[in-house]
């Protein structure tokens, strides 16, 4: 069970990593960025910032929804367009910081995260960070092609949280996903 993606902490996120970028940045460096957002949110809060579906792919933990935001420009069936508005289109392999969204969603504890990410991992490039990814996240399994799922639970043993935690985590994932399907359809 994982939490389920909020694309407007997705867009703001990835708008606050592109600016200190300096308005560009490498697709799979943002990828491995809003990662290890969520796998430190995890650690510190016991929720992630950003949520989705996380897959272990050859270079490395991934979130499907940001490579499916980065790879079309949008989600299908997403009423949400900020990203489209304040992110470009990918060319080659980079993006650019179209326009910096207002602040709505992240709240101050997740902009610190993020500062503490970037201070981490900000200077490295996407090489590095897959390195890293592949020597830090032992969550990830290596593969040679294709995907396989990692449920928050894995994350959690990952980051050695006791196993009553651990089911925490996934408990309270299904709550909140239940909470946003019962909102949604109000």
């Amino acid at each position: 069970m994982n939490f389920r993606f909020q694309i407007g902490k997705a867009t703001e996120a990835s708008c606050e990593l592109l600016q200190r970028a300096g308005g560009q940045i490498n697709l799979m460096k943002l990828v491995k960025l809003l990662y290890l957002l969520d796998r430190l949110s995890l650690d510190r809060r016991n929720i992630p910032v950003v949520g989705g579906d996380y897959l272990s792919m050859r270079n490395g933990p991934v979130t499907s929804e940001v490579l499916d935001l980065l790879n079309s420009g949008r989600l299908f069936g997403e009423a949400d367009t900020r990203w489209e508005q304040c992110v470009s289109d990918r060319r080659d392999h980079d993006i650019k910081l179209e326009k910096m969204p207002a602040r709505e969603q992240l709240s101050d504890t997740e902009l610190k995260l993020i500062d503490e990410l970037w201070a981490q991992h900000g200077g490295k490039d996407q090489w590095q960070l897959v390195e890293w990814c592949h020597t830090h996240c032992g969550e990830w399994t290596p593969l040679a092609r294709g995907c396989a799922p990692i449920a928050v639970e894995r994350i959690g043993q990952a980051l050695g949280k006791p196993p009553a935690l651990v089911q925490k985590l996934a408990r309270e994932a299904a709550e909140l996903n239940l909470l946003d399907e019962i909102f949604a359809a109000a």
